[in-house]
């Protein structure tokens, strides 16, 4: 007897569904009148695209670890590659949860999307505790971003380069990031990311801008400035 599948896993069938290439997935491997589903990554690529979520990298085992990997093609470290994890003490390195994703990404033929490495939120407390002159932060930074992304060098597709910059009204987010090195900050963070991984899709992540409102209109001025500049960003377009 099937399973029925959860509610989420409908809608997001029905959201994959439709195509002749998918109906085609839908048949391949039946036998007699019982068909094994197709799994979700299956039926993303056979849209051409990419269908990801978000783990801990402790919990890749058993159910969950069976799940992640074979419904999802994309994995996002919900939180071991932010910098109060890798770094919660200055100059001392964790990277065990997040080198088990990246592994367990390889060993499931899966892209992996880094998050993030400049944010206003969960950075070690020497960090944002600390007294530090601009050209003292531009190189904390730096070498933040250049280890990190120096690290997987060539092994994850993208980067969350920036998250996060914009207030609802599209005025930057008071930071100790703007604050204490000005919007350039943006731009610093991309070139150094790109300089420390040339192959990897760079991104600034932001959240309520899917439709036209001042935060969307501010991030769009933005990436249009920085790529007028020469800045290294990408976009991500719909398929």
């Amino acid at each position: 007897m099937r399973t029925s599948r959860t509610p989420l896993r409908a809608r997001l069938l029905a959201l994959l569904s439709g195509a002749a290439s998918v109906a085609a997935l839908l048949t391949a491997g039946t036998t007699g009148a019982h068909a094994a589903d197709p799994s979700l990554r299956e039926l993303a690529a056979a849209q051409g695209k990419v269908i990801g979520t978000a783990v801990t990298g402790s919990k890749l085992t058993g159910t969950y670890g069976d799940i992640a990997g074979a419904e999802f093609n994309s994995l996002t470290p919900g939180n071991a590659m932010k910098w109060e994890t890798v770094e919660p003490t200055r100059g001392t390195y964790n990277w065990s949860e997040a080198d088990r994703i990246v592994a367990f990404a390889e060993e499931h033929d899966q892209q992996v999307r880094g998050h993030t490495l400049v944010w206003h939120s969960q950075n070690p407390g020497w960090l944002t505790n600390g007294t530090w002159t601009p050209s003292e932060l531009g190189g904390l930074l730096q070498n933040h971003i250049s280890t990190e992304v120096g690290r997987y060098k060539g092994r994850l597709a993208a980067w969350d380069v920036v998250n996060e910059p914009f207030n609802e009204d599209g005025t930057y987010r008071s930071t100790l990031w703007y604050n204490g090195l000005g919007p350039d900050y943006i731009a610093q963070a991309l070139t150094w990311a790109r300089a420390a991984d040339p192959s990897a899709r760079l991104y600034v992540n932001d959240y309520n801008v899917e439709g036209v409102n001042a935060k969307s209109t501010a991030l769009y001025i933005l990436v249009k400035s920085l790529k007028e500049r020469g800045v290294p960003i990408d976009i991500s377009r719909a398929n």
